[in-house]
Protein backbone atom coordinates (compact mmCIF):
# COMPACT_ATOMS: atom_id res chain seq x y z
CA UNK A 1 0.00 0.00 0.00
CA UNK A 2 2.69 2.53 0.99
CA UNK A 3 4.69 2.53 -2.25
CA UNK A 4 1.90 3.42 -4.71
CA UNK A 5 0.26 5.74 -2.18
CA UNK A 6 3.38 7.84 -1.68
CA UNK A 7 4.17 8.03 -5.38
CA UNK A 8 0.64 9.24 -6.03
CA UNK A 9 0.44 11.70 -3.17
CA UNK A 10 3.94 13.09 -2.72
CA UNK A 11 5.69 12.96 -6.12
CA UNK A 12 5.32 16.12 -8.18
CA UNK A 13 4.74 16.28 -11.96
CA UNK A 14 8.41 17.11 -12.60
CA UNK A 15 9.48 13.90 -10.81
CA UNK A 16 10.66 15.58 -7.61
CA UNK A 17 8.93 15.15 -4.25
CA UNK A 18 7.49 17.30 -1.52
CA UNK A 19 9.47 17.35 1.72
CA UNK A 20 6.64 15.94 3.82
CA UNK A 21 2.95 15.28 4.18
CA UNK A 22 0.99 16.96 6.92
CA UNK A 23 -0.37 14.74 9.67
CA UNK A 24 -3.70 14.50 7.84
CA UNK A 25 -1.88 13.05 4.81
CA UNK A 26 -2.06 16.16 2.63
CA UNK A 27 1.15 17.18 0.80
CA UNK A 28 2.86 20.40 1.87
CA UNK A 29 3.74 22.00 -1.46
CA UNK A 30 5.28 25.12 0.06
CA UNK A 31 7.88 23.50 2.31
CA UNK A 32 11.56 23.86 1.47
CA UNK A 33 13.04 20.54 0.40
CA UNK A 34 16.27 18.86 1.46
CA UNK A 35 17.39 17.87 -2.01
CA UNK A 36 19.04 14.61 -0.98
CA UNK A 37 15.55 13.32 -0.13
CA UNK A 38 14.74 13.15 -3.85
CA UNK A 39 17.73 10.86 -4.36
CA UNK A 40 16.64 8.74 -1.41
CA UNK A 41 13.24 8.26 -3.07
CA UNK A 42 14.97 6.90 -6.16
CA UNK A 43 16.80 4.48 -3.87
CA UNK A 44 13.59 3.36 -2.16
CA UNK A 45 11.70 2.62 -5.37
CA UNK A 46 14.72 0.98 -6.99
CA UNK A 47 15.13 -1.35 -4.02
CA UNK A 48 11.43 -2.18 -3.88
CA UNK A 49 11.48 -3.01 -7.59
CA UNK A 50 14.60 -5.16 -7.26
CA UNK A 51 12.89 -7.01 -4.40
CA UNK A 52 9.93 -7.77 -6.68
CA UNK A 53 7.29 -6.10 -4.51
CA UNK A 54 6.28 -3.20 -6.72
CA UNK A 55 7.14 -2.01 -10.21
CA UNK A 56 8.64 1.33 -9.29
CA UNK A 57 11.12 1.60 -12.15
CA UNK A 58 9.52 4.68 -13.69
CA UNK A 59 9.04 6.30 -10.29
CA UNK A 60 12.71 5.72 -9.54
CA UNK A 61 13.83 7.03 -12.95
CA UNK A 62 11.69 10.16 -12.72
CA UNK A 63 12.93 10.79 -9.19
CA UNK A 64 16.57 10.46 -10.16
CA UNK A 65 16.17 12.55 -13.32
CA UNK A 66 14.62 15.40 -11.32
CA UNK A 67 17.20 15.00 -8.57
CA UNK A 68 20.15 15.22 -10.93
CA UNK A 69 18.89 17.73 -13.48
CA UNK A 70 17.73 20.24 -10.87
CA UNK A 71 20.37 19.63 -8.20
CA UNK A 72 23.72 18.87 -9.83
CA UNK A 73 25.64 22.06 -10.59
CA UNK A 74 28.41 20.42 -12.59
CA UNK A 75 30.66 20.25 -9.54
CA UNK A 76 28.40 19.37 -6.60
CA UNK A 77 24.85 18.66 -5.47
CA UNK A 78 22.92 21.58 -4.00
CA UNK A 79 21.64 21.36 -0.43
CA UNK A 80 18.03 22.64 -0.54
CA UNK A 81 15.44 23.67 -3.10
CA UNK A 82 12.35 25.74 -2.30
CA UNK A 83 8.83 24.57 -2.90
CA UNK A 84 8.66 26.72 -6.05
CA UNK A 85 11.66 24.90 -7.56
CA UNK A 86 14.29 27.59 -7.04
CA UNK A 87 17.56 26.74 -5.29
CA UNK A 88 17.31 28.08 -1.75
CA UNK A 89 20.68 26.77 -0.53
CA UNK A 90 23.29 25.96 -3.17
CA UNK A 91 26.04 25.03 -0.72
CA UNK A 92 27.54 21.56 -0.73
CA UNK A 93 27.51 19.06 2.13
CA UNK A 94 29.34 15.73 2.36
CA UNK A 95 26.22 14.07 3.77
CA UNK A 96 24.25 14.99 0.64
CA UNK A 97 26.90 13.46 -1.60
CA UNK A 98 26.83 10.17 0.24
CA UNK A 99 23.20 9.84 -0.81
CA UNK A 100 23.99 11.04 -4.32
CA UNK A 101 26.41 8.14 -4.68
CA UNK A 102 23.89 5.72 -3.16
CA UNK A 103 21.22 6.85 -5.63
CA UNK A 104 23.59 6.34 -8.58
CA UNK A 105 24.47 2.86 -7.31
CA UNK A 106 20.89 1.68 -6.87
CA UNK A 107 19.81 3.08 -10.23
CA UNK A 108 22.74 1.33 -11.92
CA UNK A 109 21.78 -1.89 -10.16
CA UNK A 110 18.14 -1.50 -11.19
CA UNK A 111 18.63 -0.58 -14.85
CA UNK A 112 22.17 -1.50 -15.90
CA UNK A 113 22.28 1.86 -17.68
CA UNK A 114 25.94 3.05 -17.84
CA UNK A 115 24.78 6.67 -17.55
CA UNK A 116 24.34 6.06 -13.82
CA UNK A 117 27.94 4.84 -13.64
CA UNK A 118 28.97 8.15 -15.17
CA UNK A 119 26.98 10.03 -12.57
CA UNK A 120 28.64 7.96 -9.85
CA UNK A 121 32.02 9.05 -11.23
CA UNK A 122 30.89 12.66 -10.96
CA UNK A 123 30.30 12.07 -7.25
CA UNK A 124 33.56 10.21 -6.66
CA UNK A 125 35.38 13.02 -8.45
CA UNK A 126 33.74 15.43 -6.02
CA UNK A 127 35.00 13.28 -3.15
CA UNK A 128 38.51 13.23 -4.60
CA UNK A 129 38.52 17.03 -4.68
CA UNK A 130 37.40 17.18 -1.04
CA UNK A 131 39.66 14.56 0.53
CA UNK A 132 40.73 15.73 3.98
CA UNK A 133 44.45 15.65 4.87
CA UNK A 134 43.66 13.94 8.18
CA UNK A 135 41.62 11.22 6.50
CA UNK A 136 38.08 10.99 5.23
CA UNK A 137 36.48 13.90 3.41
CA UNK A 138 35.80 17.55 4.22
CA UNK A 139 32.34 18.28 5.50
CA UNK A 140 31.50 20.96 2.94
CA UNK A 141 29.98 24.42 3.28
CA UNK A 142 26.82 23.53 5.21
CA UNK A 143 28.45 22.06 8.32
CA UNK A 144 32.18 22.64 8.01
CA UNK A 145 32.81 22.07 11.73
CA UNK A 146 32.75 19.90 13.73
CA UNK A 147 33.52 16.88 11.60
CA UNK A 148 30.89 14.13 11.68
CA UNK A 149 31.03 10.38 11.48
CA UNK A 150 27.51 10.25 10.02
CA UNK A 151 28.24 11.27 6.39
CA UNK A 152 31.25 8.96 6.37
CA UNK A 153 29.06 6.10 7.57
CA UNK A 154 26.66 6.72 4.68
CA UNK A 155 29.57 6.81 2.24
CA UNK A 156 30.32 3.26 3.42
CA UNK A 157 26.72 2.33 2.62
CA UNK A 158 26.98 3.94 -0.82
CA UNK A 159 30.33 2.33 -1.61
CA UNK A 160 28.99 -1.12 -0.72
CA UNK A 161 25.93 -0.52 -2.90
CA UNK A 162 28.11 0.58 -5.82
CA UNK A 163 30.21 -2.58 -5.46
CA UNK A 164 27.00 -4.60 -5.39
CA UNK A 165 25.99 -2.97 -8.68
CA UNK A 166 29.35 -3.26 -10.48
CA UNK A 167 31.25 -6.13 -8.88
CA UNK A 168 34.40 -4.05 -9.27
CA UNK A 169 36.82 -4.16 -6.34
CA UNK A 170 37.78 -0.56 -7.15
CA UNK A 171 34.37 0.53 -5.90
CA UNK A 172 35.25 -0.72 -2.41
CA UNK A 173 38.04 1.84 -1.97
CA UNK A 174 35.73 4.29 -0.22
CA UNK A 175 34.36 1.54 1.99
CA UNK A 176 37.87 0.48 3.01
CA UNK A 177 38.78 4.07 3.87
CA UNK A 178 35.68 4.49 6.04
CA UNK A 179 36.34 1.22 7.85
CA UNK A 180 39.80 2.55 8.72
CA UNK A 181 38.16 5.66 10.21
CA UNK A 182 35.78 3.39 12.11
CA UNK A 183 38.67 1.46 13.63
CA UNK A 184 40.83 4.49 14.38
CA UNK A 185 38.27 7.06 15.52
CA UNK A 186 34.55 6.28 15.38
CA UNK A 187 34.27 3.09 17.44
CA UNK A 188 35.25 3.22 21.09
CA UNK A 189 34.17 0.55 23.59
CA UNK A 190 30.91 -0.32 21.89
CA UNK A 191 29.91 3.30 21.23
CA UNK A 192 30.08 5.46 18.11
CA UNK A 193 31.58 8.91 18.54
CA UNK A 194 29.70 11.48 16.47
CA UNK A 195 31.65 14.76 16.39
CA UNK A 196 35.34 15.52 15.93
CA UNK A 197 37.84 18.28 15.39
CA UNK A 198 39.81 18.47 12.15
CA UNK A 199 42.42 15.95 13.36
CA UNK A 200 39.74 13.45 14.51
CA UNK A 201 40.06 14.31 18.19
CA UNK A 202 36.77 14.28 20.06
CA UNK A 203 35.01 17.62 19.68
CA UNK A 204 35.28 19.41 23.07
CA UNK A 205 31.68 20.63 23.02
CA UNK A 206 29.87 17.70 21.41
CA UNK A 207 32.21 14.75 21.90
CA UNK A 208 30.09 13.23 24.66
CA UNK A 209 26.97 12.87 22.51
CA UNK A 210 26.04 9.50 21.01
CA UNK A 211 23.12 8.39 18.88
CA UNK A 212 22.01 4.79 19.47
CA UNK A 213 20.50 4.70 15.98
CA UNK A 214 23.92 5.16 14.41
CA UNK A 215 25.50 2.48 16.59
CA UNK A 216 23.00 -0.13 15.41
CA UNK A 217 23.27 1.12 11.83
CA UNK A 218 26.97 0.31 12.04
CA UNK A 219 26.12 -3.25 13.13
CA UNK A 220 24.28 -3.77 9.85
CA UNK A 221 26.93 -2.01 7.76
CA UNK A 222 29.73 -4.07 9.26
CA UNK A 223 27.84 -7.22 8.31
CA UNK A 224 27.40 -5.91 4.76
CA UNK A 225 31.13 -5.15 4.62
CA UNK A 226 31.90 -8.69 5.77
CA UNK A 227 29.67 -10.09 3.02
CA UNK A 228 31.34 -7.93 0.36
CA UNK A 229 34.96 -8.49 1.39
CA UNK A 230 35.10 -11.67 3.47
CA UNK A 231 36.85 -9.71 6.23
CA UNK A 232 35.69 -10.62 9.73
CA UNK A 233 34.17 -7.70 11.65
CA UNK A 234 32.30 -9.81 14.19
CA UNK A 235 34.09 -8.52 17.29
CA UNK A 236 33.05 -4.93 16.65
CA UNK A 237 29.55 -5.99 15.58
CA UNK A 238 28.95 -7.91 18.78
CA UNK A 239 30.36 -5.15 20.97
CA UNK A 240 28.17 -2.47 19.36
CA UNK A 241 25.10 -4.70 19.40
CA UNK A 242 25.44 -5.76 23.02
CA UNK A 243 26.11 -2.20 24.20
CA UNK A 244 23.19 -0.74 22.25
CA UNK A 245 20.63 -3.14 23.68
CA UNK A 246 22.01 -3.44 27.18
CA UNK A 247 19.03 -2.61 29.41
CA UNK A 248 17.29 -1.38 26.24
CA UNK A 249 15.39 -4.45 25.12
CA UNK A 250 12.59 -2.31 23.72
CA UNK A 251 12.99 0.85 21.67
CA UNK A 252 16.13 2.89 21.47
CA UNK A 253 16.06 6.57 22.36
CA UNK A 254 17.14 9.29 19.95
CA UNK A 255 20.15 10.62 21.87
CA UNK A 256 22.23 9.64 24.88
CA UNK A 257 25.54 10.44 26.55
CA UNK A 258 28.53 8.16 26.61
CA UNK A 259 27.70 7.08 30.15
CA UNK A 260 24.21 5.95 29.10
CA UNK A 261 22.36 9.02 30.39
CA UNK A 262 19.37 9.68 28.16
CA UNK A 263 19.52 13.07 26.46
CA UNK A 264 16.18 12.95 24.65
CA UNK A 265 13.38 10.64 25.75
CA UNK A 266 11.91 10.56 22.29
CA UNK A 267 12.25 7.86 19.71
CA UNK A 268 12.30 8.30 15.94
CA UNK A 269 11.03 5.71 13.50
CA UNK A 270 14.37 5.65 11.68
CA UNK A 271 16.12 4.59 14.88
CA UNK A 272 13.78 1.61 15.15
CA UNK A 273 14.25 0.56 11.52
CA UNK A 274 18.00 0.54 12.10
CA UNK A 275 17.54 -1.49 15.29
CA UNK A 276 15.61 -4.09 13.29
CA UNK A 277 18.38 -4.22 10.69
CA UNK A 278 20.93 -4.75 13.45
CA UNK A 279 18.89 -7.67 14.84
CA UNK A 280 18.66 -9.11 11.33
CA UNK A 281 22.39 -8.71 10.72
CA UNK A 282 23.15 -10.56 13.94
CA UNK A 283 20.54 -13.21 13.16
CA UNK A 284 22.35 -13.72 9.85
CA UNK A 285 25.32 -14.97 11.86
CA UNK A 286 23.18 -16.96 14.33
CA UNK A 287 23.69 -14.61 17.27
CA UNK A 288 21.55 -15.95 20.13
CA UNK A 289 18.13 -14.30 20.38
CA UNK A 290 18.66 -11.92 17.46
CA UNK A 291 16.08 -13.50 15.13
CA UNK A 292 13.39 -13.36 17.81
CA UNK A 293 14.24 -9.73 18.57
CA UNK A 294 13.99 -8.88 14.87
CA UNK A 295 10.54 -10.42 14.57
CA UNK A 296 9.29 -8.87 17.80
CA UNK A 297 10.66 -5.45 16.88
CA UNK A 298 8.97 -5.51 13.47
CA UNK A 299 5.67 -6.51 15.06
CA UNK A 300 6.01 -3.66 17.56
CA UNK A 301 6.27 -1.07 14.78
CA UNK A 302 2.68 -1.73 13.71
CA UNK A 303 0.18 0.19 15.76
CA UNK A 304 2.81 2.60 17.07
CA UNK A 305 4.87 3.87 14.14
CA UNK A 306 3.50 2.17 11.01
CA UNK A 307 -0.14 2.89 10.19
CA UNK A 308 -2.61 0.76 8.28
CA UNK A 309 -3.19 3.53 5.71
CA UNK A 310 0.39 3.38 4.38
CA UNK A 311 1.56 6.41 6.38
CA UNK A 312 3.59 6.50 9.60
CA UNK A 313 4.37 8.39 12.77
CA UNK A 314 7.91 9.74 12.61
CA UNK A 315 8.52 10.34 16.32
CA UNK A 316 6.97 9.32 19.64
CA UNK A 317 7.66 10.53 23.17
CA UNK A 318 8.16 8.34 26.24
CA UNK A 319 4.38 8.15 26.71
CA UNK A 320 3.83 6.82 23.18
CA UNK A 321 2.25 10.08 22.02
CA UNK A 322 3.02 11.29 18.50
CA UNK A 323 5.22 14.38 18.67
CA UNK A 324 6.26 14.67 15.02
CA UNK A 325 4.71 17.65 13.25
CA UNK A 326 4.76 16.13 9.77
CA UNK A 327 5.22 12.81 7.98
CA UNK A 328 8.63 12.93 6.37
CA UNK A 329 9.02 11.56 2.86
CA UNK A 330 12.64 10.68 3.66
CA UNK A 331 11.58 7.93 6.07
CA UNK A 332 10.35 5.71 3.23
CA UNK A 333 13.93 4.87 2.25
CA UNK A 334 14.55 3.60 5.79
CA UNK A 335 11.39 1.52 5.95
CA UNK A 336 12.09 -0.06 2.56
CA UNK A 337 15.68 -0.77 3.57
CA UNK A 338 14.49 -2.57 6.69
CA UNK A 339 11.97 -4.60 4.67
CA UNK A 340 14.62 -5.56 2.10
CA UNK A 341 16.84 -6.98 4.84
CA UNK A 342 13.96 -8.93 6.39
CA UNK A 343 13.00 -10.30 2.99
CA UNK A 344 16.61 -11.21 2.17
CA UNK A 345 16.87 -13.51 5.16
CA UNK A 346 13.55 -15.20 4.27
CA UNK A 347 12.94 -16.06 7.91
CA UNK A 348 9.66 -15.89 9.81
CA UNK A 349 10.20 -12.19 10.50
CA UNK A 350 10.04 -11.34 6.78
CA UNK A 351 6.32 -12.06 6.64
CA UNK A 352 5.66 -9.42 9.26
CA UNK A 353 6.67 -6.59 6.94
CA UNK A 354 3.51 -5.27 5.35
CA UNK A 355 4.74 -4.09 1.95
Amino acid sequence: MALPLWADRAQLPDGSWVEHLRLDGAPDYAAERRWRVIGRQAVAYAQATLAGWHDGTQTARRSFDAYWSQGWTGTHMVHRIAGDGTVSDGRHDLYDHAFALLACARMLQLTGDPAYRDRARDVTNYLARHAHPSGGWSEGDVKPSPRRQNPHMHLLEASLALYEATGSADDLCIADAVITLFDDHFHQEGLIREFFTDDWSADPALGDQVEPGHAVEWVWLLRRYEMATGKDRSAARVQLYDRAFRQRLGRLYDAERRDGTIDRQTTRLWVQTEAVKAHLAMADTSHPGAAGMAAASIDALFGSFLRQDGLWNDQLNACEAVVSQNIHVSTLYLIVGMAVEADRLRGPMAGAVGF
